[in-house]
């Protein structure tokens, strides 16, 4: 019998944070381990945090293991550090994961002789970033993964990376968080909503970019009250809710920051769904992401079975189909915006069957699938 040398996936992040790239490498460590045993190596944390508290924060199985190693002065001693420790421990095979900023893991662990499993998600920032990049995509024992064919595309145009060295994986979800589906008054009391009322719920990042000027003025005549689940600092949330309030929707209940353990529960809590992103999507950090992003809440959405309206971008309709599984609309275009989600909120036929063609439509997109995609022709560290 042949069992897989470990994989240990390397995140110079200091976890928890409210970043959406945080939920996504604990639930692709917990897609992993359905496939090899894995563990996750990240920063010491300032206040010592239990393995089991950070996986109930971001309500993943404890499948995995968590190895914390102590900070360094700068993030990328950290990763050398961290690679280091790997190999020495592991005196044999193993498998390096990374992705973000955390390429030199990649690489340092193929200079070692380990294999190594790279995540883009975006460009790289910094020449030497991309000299790594290609380092990993020419190594024998390197591969790379995309998040879109889109995105794949971008680094065969404008860096020289040919498509064909990427694995193409999309985000997913873990249906297991929204199972048993919840009814709709189960899930308002578990938010501290009133069951009575009508919500159009909103989550994810409050910055430029997510169609949230267009949106606010798109709910002033709804029937539904706007909830909005995410952002940073107390400050910028209360920045964003001026915005709504001057904008005609004094209401617009803001929650702030929710551990990912709670988003399911604000989810089916909805009426209706939303999704408005602009048409240039930027990141916090500015980068335009709007050709080839994999939005990880998108995937939430369509698991927690609520009708959705959502912008339409190329990157979103190979997985959102109009009139089918969600109602599409022109970006930052407040017109249509409201009328799709008048019309959500209005036609109950309608939101029963985009919402259950959503939840079946993304049955088959899971981590646990989406490591099987990223791990399926990877040869490496195989023991007897």
């Amino acid at each position: 019998m042949r069992e897989l040398a470990p994989l240990y996936y390397i995140t110079s992040a200091g976890l928890p944070t409210p970043k959406a790239s945080s939920v996504q490498v604990m639930q692709m460590c917990a897609g992993l381990a359905t496939q090899v045993p894995t563990t996750l190596v990240l920063p010491r944390a300032p206040v010592p945090q239990p393995a089991a508290s950070l996986m109930r924060h971001y309500d993943v199985p404890a499948s995995f293991s968590v190895w914390r190693l102590p900070r360094r002065a700068h993030a990328q001693l950290w990763r050398m550090h961290a690679v280091r420790r790997v190999h020495a421990q592991q005196r044999g095979a193993w498998l390096c994961y990374a992705r973000g900023r955390d390429v030199l893991a990649a690489w340092l662990a193929l200079q070692l002789g380990a294999h190594a499993i790279f995540e883009v998600h975006g460009r790289p920032v910094s020449r030497l970033e991309l000299r790594l990049l290609r380092s990993v995509a020419a190594h024998a024992h390197g591969q790379l993964v995309a998040i879109s064919a889109e995105l794949a595309a971008v680094y065969g145009r404008e860096y020289g990376i040919p498509a064909q060295r990427f694995i193409i994986a999309a985000d997913a979800v873990s249906l297991a968080r929204f199972t048993p589906q919840l009814q709709r008054a189960e899930a308002c009391s578990a938010c501290g909503l009133a069951s009575d009322a009508r919500y159009a719920v909103y989550t994810g990042g409050l910055y430029p970019g997510r169609g949230l000027e267009a949106l606010f003025a798109a709910m002033r005549s709804q029937s539904a009250q706007l909830v909005v689940v995410g952002g940073g600092a107390p400050a910028a949330v209360q920045h964003w809710r001026s915005i709504a309030s001057a904008a005609g929707v004094p209401d617009a209940i803001f929650t702030g920051y929710q551990p990912p353990a709670q988003i399911p529960n604000y989810l089916q809590a909805a009426d209706v769904l939303l999704m408005p992103y602009g048409a240039r999507t930027l990141t916090p950090s500015g980068e335009d992401t709007t050709a080839f992003m994999s939005p990880l809440k998108m995937f939430e959405y369509m698991a927690a079975a609520r009708p959705i309206v959502a912008s339409d971008l190329p990157a979103l309709r190979g997985t959102l189909q109009h009139e089918r599984n969600a109602l599409l609309v022109a970006p930052d275009e407040v017109a249509p915006l409201a009328a799709a989600i008048a019309r959500a909120l209005a036609d109950s036929g309608l939101a029963a069957r985009l919402a259950a063609a959503a939840r079946a439509d993304v049955a088959q997109l899971s981590w646990e699938a989406r490591a099987r995609t990223v791990l399926a022709g990877v040869e490496y560290g195989v023991q007897s």
